[in-house]
């Protein structure tokens, strides 16, 4: 068990509490099925259920408290300690990787016929209240990066909050849908409709398609360097 890190395997971070966890499982689950791979060839098939073997075992450990609390202990012993450095030679740093808000910045949209998408710090605090109130449970509105209105009016009860960690979208008469990024490398935008991993996550009517494509572009550019 401690030679495969499983908190790796689901995408979360190492502190990350249970609802996460069990968030990241359902984004796996659905990104590795095999029944997903049928269509292909044998090796694409083992492969999907190699990962979903993996992904099972990684959550059965993590979903429970002994036998997480075990695992980490078995990281925390079989960690090596750092090997001296030789006299006059300096250890190469890796660069450090960027942030989603860093990814973002410098972002030009068209906003037309209607401006809808929103990227800090240009975002409205009375669209950011209206969507939080509406689909943001447990959010903060400091962490919100992106939002997206998909209201008529502008209230932005409906439409799309991103955050560092996740992508929550609500759509009318639909159930509020949250991704924990971490699972994630690929979100686009076709024309109104938004898919993850090729899969259906909503359909945006009043945003300009362009500014659509053009955000999760560098969203999911941002994603594919972090994984």
């Amino acid at each position: 068990m401690s030679e495969e890190n499983l908190y790796e395997v689901l995408g979360v971070r190492p502190e990350a509490p249970l609802w996460e966890i069990e968030l990241a499982y359902k984004g796996r689950r659905s990104q590795y099925h095999p029944d997903r791979y049928v269509a292909g060839d044998e090796a694409a098939v083992a492969w999907a259920t190699a990962k979903m073997q993996a992904v099972n075992k990684a959550y059965a450990v993590l979903k429970d408290p002994d036998q997480r609390g075990r695992f980490d202990r078995s990281r925390a012993t079989a960690r090596p300690s750092p090997e001296p450095e030789a006299p006059g030679t300096k250890a190469s740093e890796s660069p450090p990787l960027r942030s989603l808000r860093e990814a973002l910045e410098g972002l030009e949209f068209s906003h037309e016929p209607l401006e809808r998408v929103f990227v800090v710090p240009h975002i409205p605090r009375k669209k950011l209240q209206g969507a939080l109130d509406s689909y943001g449970e447990g959010l903060r509105a400091q962490d919100v990066l992106v939002l997206i209105d998909d209201t008529v009016f502008g209230g932005a009860r409906e439409g799309v909050l991103i955050t560092e960690a996740q992508i929550r979208g609500k759509a009318k008469f639909e159930a509020v849908d949250t991704r924990l990024l971490g699972c994630l490398t690929q979100i686009t935008a076709h024309g109104a409709h938004v898919r993850i991993h090729g899969e259906p996550f909503i359909s945006l009517s009043i945003p300009n398609p362009d500014d659509l494509c053009l955000l999760f572009e560098a969203v999911s550019e941002h994603l594919k360097q972090t994984h």
